[in-house]
Formats: C-alpha cells, sequence, structure tokens
C-alpha cells in the first residue's frame, strides 16, 4: 500500500511539473527589466528542478519494482516446484493406499476361509462327542495301537490350536491394516490440505505479480524507455556470459557421447512450439535491438528439455530474461533457457540430454508465456535453427 501511494503520489507530480510546462510556453509579458527576467530564470529552473526531482523519484520507484518482481517471480518458481512434490508424494501415497485396501481384502477373505474351517471342526467335534477320545483310548488292548492313536489325537489337537493361532494372526493382521489405512489416509488428507494452502499462495504470488507488471508498464510507457530497458538487458546478459566464459572450466564430453560440435543439425528444440522470434529479427520495434535466440511458443507449465548433456552452471533470475537457466556443454558451447516458471536444477547439477530442466513461463517481464533459447559459443550468438531440428 506504501508503494502504491508513492507511485501515485510520483504521477500527480508528473502531471504537476507538465502543467508547469506547458504553462511556461503560453505568451507571457517580456520582462521590463533586468531584475525580472532574473526572476522570471530562476522559477524556470526551479520548474526545471522539481521536474528532475518527479522523474528522480520515478526512477527509484521503477527500480523497487523492479526488485519486488524479481522476488515475486523467485517465489512463485519455489512454489510451484514444491507443489510438483506434493503432488507426487499424494500419487505415491494413493498408490500405498490402494495396495493396503487389496491387502485388506486379501486378509478377509483368509478369515473367513479359516472360519469356516474351525467350524467344520467344532461340528465335527460335537457330533462325536466328549467321550469319544476316551473310549478309543480305553477299548485299545494293543498298547502300540493305543500310543499310535494316542499321537494322532495330540497331531489334531495341534493342528486345531495351530488354526487358531492363525485365525487370531490373521485378525490382528486385519487390525493393523486398517490402521495403516486410517493414518494413510489422515495423511493424503493433509498433503492436500498443503497443496491447497500453496496452490492459493501461489495465486496470490501470481495477482501480486500481475499488479507488479501493470504498474511497470504504466511507467513504462515511452518508447525511448523500452530501448533503454532492452539494452541493459542485453547488456547484462552478455557481461553474464562473459563471467560464466573466464570463471567455468571446459567440461569434458563424458565417455561414449557426441561432442556438442559434431551433434550440429542433429539437436531436438528444447520444447516444441510455434517459433514466435527468429535468430537476428528485429525486437521490440527499434532496428538497433536484434533477438539473439528464438522465442519458442509453449504452453505455460510444460518441461523445458536440455538440448544435449552439460552441466547448469547458472540458475536464477536475471532482468530481462527472468528465472533463467545456461547449460554448458563444453569446448566453450552455452545453451540458455529463460523466462521460466520454476528452474528444475540447482547449479553444478549435470543433467542428460532430454532431461527436464525447468518449466514453460512468463517471468522478466513477459505478457504471455514462451521460453527464450539461445545458443553461444566463447560468447559469441549463434543461430539455434543451425543447431536444432524442427520437429515436423
Amino acid at each position: 500500500m506504501r508503494r502504491q501511494q508513492g507511485w501515485c503520489k510520483g504521477i500527480v507530480l508528473v502531471v504537476l511539473a507538465a502543467g508547469l510546462s506547458v504553462a511556461q510556453t503560453l505568451p507571457a509579458d517580456e520582462p521590463e527589466t533586468a531584475e525580472q527576467a532574473r526572476e522570471q530564470l530562476q522559477a524556470t529552473e526551479a520548474e526545471i528542478e522539481q521536474l528532475r526531482e518527479v522523474l528522480k523519484g520515478l526512477e527509484q520507484e521503477m527500480t523497487g519494482l523492479q526488485q519486488e518482481l524479481q522476488e515475486s517471480e523467485s517465489d512463485i518458481g519455489r512454489l510451484e516446484r514444491e507443489s510438483r512434490e506434493l503432488e507426487q508424494q499424494i500419487e505415491d501415497g494413493e498408490a500405498r493406499l490402494q495396495e493396503l485396501r487389496r491387502d485388506s481384502q486379501a486378509l478377509q477373505l483368509a478369515l473367513e476361509a479359516q472360519h469356516e474351517q474351525i467350524a467344520r471342526q467344532a461340528r465335527a467335534a460335537y457330533m462325536a462327542g466328549d467321550q469319544d477320545y476316551l473310549k478309543v483310548l480305553l477299548n485299545q488292548d494293543d498298547p502300540a495301537r493305543m500310543s499310535r492313536m494316542l499321537g494322532y489325537y495330540q497331531q489334531v489337537s495341534q493342528a486345531r490350536v495351530r488354526e487358531l493361532d492363525e485365525y487370531r494372526t490373521t485378525l490382528r493382521q486385519i487390525s493393523d491394516t486398517r490402521e495403516a489405512m486410517l493414518r494413510q489416509q489422515q495423511s493424503l488428507q493433509g498433503d492436500r490440505s498443503e497443496l491447497e494452502q500453496r496452490t492459493a499462495s501461489l495465486q496470490e504470488q501470481q495477482r501480486q505479480r500481475s499488479r507488479l507488471l501493470t504498474q511497470l508498464r504504466q511507467q513504462q510507457g515511452s518508447q525511448t524507455q523500452q530501448l533503454e530497458n532492452q539494452q541493459a538487458e542485453r547488456k547484462a546478459l552478455n557481461e553474464l556470459i562473459e563471467r560464466l566464459d573466464q570463471a567455468i572450466t571446459s567440461i569434458p564430453t563424458p565417455a561414449g557421447s557426441l561432442p556438442f560440435a559434431d551433434a550440429k543439425g542433429k539437436l531436438p528444440l528444447p520444447v516444441t512450439g510455434e517459433i514466435k522470434a527468429r535468430f537476428g529479427s528485429q525486437r521490440g520495434g527499434d532496428e538497433r535491438l536484434r533477438w539473439d535466440g528464438l522465442l519458442l511458443d509453449a504452453e505455460e507449465g510444460s518441461p523445458v528439455h536440455a538440448i544435449h548433456g552439460g552441466r547448469v552452471v547458472f540458475a536464477e533470475w536475471l532482468r530481462g530474461s527472468g528465472l533463467l537457466l545456461i547449460l554448458d556443454h563444453g569446448q566453450g558451447y552455452l545453451s540458455l533457457y529463460g523466462h521460466n516458471q520454476s528452474l528444475l536444477h540447482d547449479v553444478g547439477t549435470w543433467v542428460q540430454p532430454g532431461e527436464a530442466v525447468a518449466t514453460v513461463g512468463n517471468s522478466g517481464g513477459q505478457a504471455v508465456a514462451g521460453l527464450y533459447f539461445a545458443i553461444r559459443h566463447q560468447g559469441r550468438p549463434l543461430d539455434p535453427l543451425g543447431w536444432c531440428m524442427l520437429s515436423s
């Protein structure tokens, strides 16, 4: 709210200053004395100084909004990544719950079978009568036969005890399984609640980002300001590439893999989508600015794939490029992926060809989702279409 009030105050001052400037251009009486001329000059200089102060204030507001935009987009990327991980946990939990349900059904069938077996034995024992065991033993004249009969009845008795033990074990297993199912359901409920909270937080971050973008666009009305911003963005990216070229050691090509230079013309594009801007085409409505890569149309949240194996050497927010990830492929070759919604790897991570490294977004002040994709060799921009195959 404080920043919004400050911004509105700045706009009011601009209007007042513009009104003073217009008034100054209206016909006025010529000063009759040197003193009047000096007073008029002092008034004009005061108005100019006031206008300069207003412009300086707006510049500070712009810098502050850029910082808030960076923080907002970084938070969005983090929350989106956490939401994906939580969704995977929920999916794994659902699979575990289904497994527990199948185990419970199998145990229930076993319990019913054991119950039926015990019931049959109980009925048979009842029909035989309580004295059957003693009658058989007392009617035996042959000690050896009596010993065999005694052993037989002991085995029958032990079998009944085992069946009862198995029955009780099955009951405990069913109880344990039901408790595990209850815990799993409670855990899933908690995960879903957390996901809903994170989703709401993500949506609020996106609304906040939209408001910031609106304010930025209102302050970036002139073509001159847009040109200066784009030149500053290009300079920042070029300086980053130069620092990376100086800081990183060229990585060796993994055994069995094709060197990046030998893969020219055989590499895939990182996303499937229409090319919205080509290498060397005019950028931002000014002849002096040209695209040093491609702008690819892709659905927001869709995966961005590495065009070749390499190591992550940059993964953070950069002015003009938003959430940017850079891969070092060795031999001085780099590939760049910008305007992402989230980054899936940290600096130092090795990735395989085709591995997802980010998700498509519109960070860096873009109106719609899309991917900025570029290839550099020793800091020099290369046309990606000379290296990548167009999908048919």
